[in-house]
């Protein structure tokens, strides 16, 4: 007895990418690179996807009110800091 699996499209086109990628390579030992490159670059985006996931639903939600204060704090900083040194450096001569 055979069971069918339903594919997602995006995965079908994933696989058929990785068929005609190995349908290219002829040497089996090059091929079996190509396979292991395959397999870290979607290993990665797995653990990428894995690890900024708090990060991406933080900004999808994220208002622009805020957005503005971290630019807004982000750009000032280094000039507070710059006029903290400039100060420091004047009141220690």
């Amino acid at each position: 007895m055979t069971t069918t699996t339903v594919i997602e499209p995006k995965e079908e086109q994933l696989y058929e990418e990785l068929r005609r990628e190995l349908e290219d390579v002829e040497d089996s030992e090059q091929r079996q690179r190509v396979l292991n490159r395959m397999i870290r670059q979607l290993k990665f985006a797995k653990w990428r996807k894995e690890r900024m996931h708090k990060f991406d639903t933080y900004f999808q939600n994220v208002k622009p009110v805020t957005l503005w204060v971290v630019l807004a704090t982000g750009a000032l900083t280094p000039v507070l800091l710059f006029s903290m040194f400039i100060w420091v450096s004047l009141w220690l001569e």
